[in-house]
């Protein structure tokens, strides 16, 4: 999972392929679907704020990211068998990337 912004006269899959790139080293090589919208309000002050989230497929070497260690502390890979993981040391009200990862895993 990574994240981040669009920048001004960016397009939205332009930031996806930008941030991709900038937290892992990996290149975005197709858009699988659409995983939904959530909407919530920051406590900086800055409003509403969306977040889409995507199903897609990467290029590059997998089994070693270019991780962009000040946005990340660990990587791993998530499927069926220890998917439960994710939910741990969280509040229910955090599971918002086991959730995600749990529609992929379904279908």
């Amino acid at each position: 999972m990574v994240g981040g912004h669009v920048e001004t006269e960016e397009s939205l899959m332009g930031a996806l392929a930008r941030e991709v790139e900038e937290e892992t080293g990996w290149r975005l090589r197709r858009v699988h679907r659409l995983l939904g919208v959530t909407s919530w309000t920051g406590d900086d002050g800055s409003g509403l704020r969306h977040e889409a989230d995507y199903l897609v497929d990467v290029e590059g070497d997998l089994s070693n990211p270019a991780l962009e260690w000040t946005k990340h502390t660990a990587y791993d890979w998530f499927g069926p068998g220890n998917l439960h993981l994710l939910k741990e040391n969280c509040s229910p009200t955090q599971f918002l990337i086991h959730d995600l990862i749990a529609k992929v895993v379904a279908h």
